[in-house]
């Protein structure tokens, strides 16, 4: 049993520590290192990169990105990310990040070239509970925003709700003739108060 547990823990330790993922410069080249599962190890060349002026990054997000930048650019696990100065990103907390230009979320997203937060200050930014935050009197949910004129009234309720005393929110949609005294959360998408069921931001219509 013993041999046979120290067989297991080697081959283990041997597919670990082949399951590279990060950057590699050779040859006055850039490559990204990754595992498949068809595949198996994979590099890729980097082409944008610049050799000379490349370094890996090391944020304290909790993320499982791997972050570098070169004179012009910012990479995440591999790809160059566009519009992003790479000299001035910094994480602010929530999986929120900035540069001296925008804020950007990279909680949930569909392209990473898509994680900038439209239309605000990255100087008056401020974190509230993930994966939500405000600026002045506009409510972030990931990186959708909603003007909200009671915001400093805004209670979340969870990670896809909240609510002020006037108004019940769903992500970035206020939920029009939703009570907030009695309303409860049925799950990430749907709700009920003492009138209606809600569902998707409109009220459920019965079949």
């Amino acid at each position: 049993m013993t041999n046979k547990l120290l067989i297991i823990s080697i081959i283990s330790l041997f597919i670990f520590a082949s399951c590279r993922k990060g950057y590699v410069v050779e040859n006055n080249k850039v490559y990204y290192e990754y595992w498949n599962e068809g595949t198996g190890q994979n590099k890729s060349l980097i082409e944008t990169a610049n050799a000379e002026t490349f370094k890996t990054l090391e944020f304290n997000c909790n993320c499982d990105f791997k972050f570098a930048k070169d004179k012009k650019h910012l990479y995440i696990d591999g790809q160059p990310i566009r519009d992003i100065d790479p000299n001035t990103f910094k994480f602010i907390g929530n999986y929120l990040f900035k540069d001296k230009d925008s804020v950007y979320f990279f909680g949930f997203y569909n392209n990473l070239n898509d994680c900038s937060i439209k239309g605000i200050n990255p100087k008056n930014i401020k974190l509230l509970q993930y994966p939500w935050s405000k600026s002045g009197n506009i409510l972030i949910h990931g990186n959708d925003t909603l003007l909200l004129h009671d915001i400093d009234n805004f209670i979340i309720i969870d990670e896809d709700w909240g609510k002020t005393k006037k108004y019940i929110i769903n992500q970035n949609k206020i939920i029009k003739g939703a009570n907030p005294k009695t309303f409860k959360v049925i799950n990430s998408y749907s709700g009920k108060d003492d009138r209606n069921e809600y569902e998707f931001g409109e009220i459920k219509k019965n079949n």
